[in-house]
């Protein structure tokens, strides 16, 4: 597990995925598996969808009960991962990243660590231990992940500000 430990900061698999168990009978059938990219933002929205309670927030998140009914709509294709440096823990000191993660790819952006960046194929790597990053693969995707991530972190940008 990349030799984490009790700090979990980094943007691995083992730190970014976080399970999800719903079990709710009348809605989310047993067993299923749905793939789409869910979020703790899209936990309140689907509670608040699910008791029927009209939320006056705006919130970034959305309901994902139409994904527990079985229902394909149009998902998120990516998701931002953030991490700011601290000192609890001096062994990753400097660490601060911006991540991006689509279905297949995940690219990290080191803010404190030039020529630190690393990107991977989830799908052929998904314990991500082959940096793609300066392989021919890597440099033909980065840019486009490159991109998602500005995307990405401009909307982070803009909802703080609102």
């Amino acid at each position: 597990e990349h030799d984490l430990n009790e700090e979990r900061r980094l943007a691995y698999e083992e730190t970014a995925r976080i399970p999800l168990i719903v079990r709710y009978p009348p809605i989310a059938p047993a067993g299923s598996t749905p793939s789409e990219l869910v979020q703790t933002i899209d936990i309140a929205p689907t509670v608040l969808e699910l008791a029927a309670v009209t939320d006056p927030t705006p919130r970034e998140g959305r309901s994902f009960v139409p994904l527990l009914r079985g229902e394909r709509p149009s998902w998120r294709a990516s998701l931002l991962i953030e991490y700011y440096s601290d000192t609890v823990f001096p062994r990753i000191r400097n660490m601060a990243y911006q991540a991006v993660r689509t279905g297949r790819y995940k690219y990290i952006r080191y803010l404190e660590l030039d020529g630190m960046d690393e990107m991977y194929d989830l799908q052929t790597d998904p314990y991500e231990l082959d940096n793609l990053i300066d392989s021919d693969r890597g440099r033909e995707m980065l840019p486009a992940l490159r991109a998602e991530l500005a995307r990405l972190t401009a909307g982070a940008v803009r909802s703080t500000q609102e």
